[in-house]
């Protein structure tokens, strides 16, 4: 009897051991990087930039009208 419980411990330790995942190995970057990969959010990056121009626009009329309404005020 005691000899079945360690046999099936060793088997149950063996099969574990067999089943352990082997550790991911990222692949090997190139040297040089990827045309396609730089321009791929460029369309995004003109029209971040485009809206960063837009919200300046808006905070300096809005200046502007508020400069303008103190020396209406006066």
């Amino acid at each position: 009897m005691k000899h079945i419980g360690l046999g099936i411990l060793l088997l149950t330790a063996a099969l574990l051991t067999a089943c352990e995942e082997k550790p991911y190995k990222p692949p090997v970057p190139k040297a040089e990087p990827d045309k396609s990969a730089v321009k791929l959010f460029e369309p995004q990056r003109e029209a971040l930039d485009k809206a960063k121009g837009v919200e300046r626009t808006i905070e300096q009329a809005g200046r502007d009208r508020e400069e303008a309404a103190e020396k209406a005020g006066r």
